[in-house]
């Protein structure tokens, strides 16, 4: 866990002590699961703001004429949630993108990791900003096949 280290070299900084253990970096499988978390979760919390978004952007309004559906984007979702109910009015939808997002993001972790096994010091020092971002490129890898056919669809 980078973080981990990171705090655990700050704090032996300030107490002018030396770095005595090196926290391992995480196993590939570890980054794999922490990705598709992290794709579910980055879902959980955008579908709704997205589904708002379109809902607003879809919405008729003709200067002039009638009172536009919604006046902004707190109103929007009150009313959906009033008249939809909170899972179906914010998060219809969201099997398509899941179904999507959670492999790409699970592979994107997994490649950063696989890059930085390669291009990075084993032991435990900081790499510079060229191996960390070979090791971000090396994500693009494993998710370019991925991305690729979502894109021509």
């Amino acid at each position: 866990n980078s973080h981990a280290f990171c705090a655990g070299r700050l704090l032996a900084m300030e107490a002018e002590q030396p770095v005595t253990a090196v926290a391992s970096p995480p196993s590939l499988r570890n980054l794999f699961i922490a990705g598709g978390v992290g794709g579910v979760s980055r879902l959980l919390v955008g579908h709704p703001f997205d589904t708002i978004k379109v809902k607003i952007q879809a919405m008729e309004t003709v200067a002039g004429q009638r009172k536009p559906m919604y006046t902004g984007m707190l109103d929007c979702a009150r009313k959906t949630m009033a008249s939809e109910g909170l899972v179906r009015g914010l998060y219809r939808g969201m099997a398509a993108p899941l179904l999507a997002t959670t492999p790409s993001t699970a592979l994107c972790f997994l490649g950063y990791g696989a890059g930085r096994a390669v291009f990075c010091p084993p032991d435990g020092s900081p790499p510079t900003f060229v191996q960390v971002g070979a090791a971000g490129a090396c994500s693009t890898l494993f998710t370019s096949p991925i991305l690729a056919v979502s894109e021509r669809a």
